[in-house]
């Protein structure tokens, strides 16, 4: 008897439910838990910060506000205007033109620059900084100091152009064909830096051997530059020229401190034209319908250029 309950008692503890710390459903837990605390503030602030705004902005962008005053639906009559009664598609071109230059004169120079420092060029130390030092100017500043410096007679760019017999009077803010390229030389300036930077970390990043290897098989600087480093450093290439592009198509700072988008609107690109028409005309709802217009088209622009850049980095 003893022994069948002892048998009884054995079967029915093997028959329970292991009642153990269920550990590998805490940790889950847990690491949800630290995902949605480190998630949900930058969430928040996105929404905060660029949905809510955003959401304002087209909805303005569908009604007629002067800044003040109750807000009135109108439909598609800002987007109209903004089309046929303004240099709205001018302001495009001129857009696309100032931006694709600044971006190509930014990413060329900047794979230069790093390519220098990154071959331990003579003095390349010293070189890093300086050639950094623009990138941390006040914009505003630096647009000013280049206005008075393409000054005609009295500036220091025509200044040089008179000691080298090329003459010291041309008026480059004033002419509505050349007034585009020196706030394009000044974007392209200011913004190097940062994407030295890029590039240069980029370059570094490249192993000793692949450059040890080039030149016992023979090859000289120049190829190893074109063969190896543009091709191991292409994505960082391609991700650099798309946030520049992005930038300088929302540039507003430069332009504004040296021509205020003149001469009539030969500089006037789109982030230029949006503030005249809502901050100076006080026409927010046709500034509104240019954002949104903009903003639309920068967005396929970014998503054309990096679905193309990762099919090339894909062959």
């Amino acid at each position: 008897m003893v022994l069948a309950r002892k048998e009884t008692v054995l079967a029915g503890a093997r028959g329970r439910p292991s009642r153990r710390p269920r550990s590998g459903s805490r940790i889950v837990g847990s690491r949800r838990s630290t995902l949605v605390l480190t998630v949900l503030p930058a969430v928040l602030l996105m929404v905060l910060f660029v949905a809510l705004p955003a959401l304002e902005g087209i909805r303005i962008s569908f009604s007629d506000w002067s800044g003040f005053g109750s807000v009135d639906f109108i439909g598609l009559q800002n987007y109209i205007d903004a089309i046929e009664d303004s240099p709205f598609l001018g302001s495009l071109v001129t857009t696309a033109i100032y931006s694709s230059l600044s971006m190509a004169g930014i990413v060329v120079i900047a794979t230069l620059l790093a390519a220098a420092v990154s071959g331990r060029v003579r003095g390349s130390a010293f070189y890093r900084v300086v050639w950094f030092l623009p990138g941390i100017a006040p914009v505003t500043a630096a647009g000013v100091f280049w206005a008075i410096a393409f000054q005609p007679k009295t500036g220091i760019v025509n200044v040089l152009l008179g000691a080298i017999g090329l003459g010291n009077a041309h008026a480059w803010l004033a002419s509505p064909t050349l007034s585009i390229y020196p706030t394009i030389f000044v974007t392209v300036w200011a913004n190097v830096g940062f994407a030295f930077l890029l590039v240069l970390g980029a370059m570094e990043q490249i192993p000793t051997s692949v450059y040890e290897a080039a030149r016992i098989d023979g090859s000289s600087t120049l190829r190893t530059f074109f063969s190896l480093t543009l091709p191991l450093i292409r994505p960082v290439l391609a991700i650099t020229a798309v946030l520049e592009l992005i930038f300088q198509f929302n540039g507003f700072t430069i332009i504004w401190s040296m021509t205020q988008g003149g001469p009539g609107y030969a500089t006037s690109t789109l982030p230029v034209l949006i503030y005249t028409q809502a901050f100076q005309l006080t026409h927010f709802g046709v500034g509104g319908a240019m954002a949104v217009m903009g903003g639309a088209l920068l967005i396929v622009v970014g998503l054309f250029s990096i679905r193309l850049s990762r099919s090339k980095q894909e062959d």
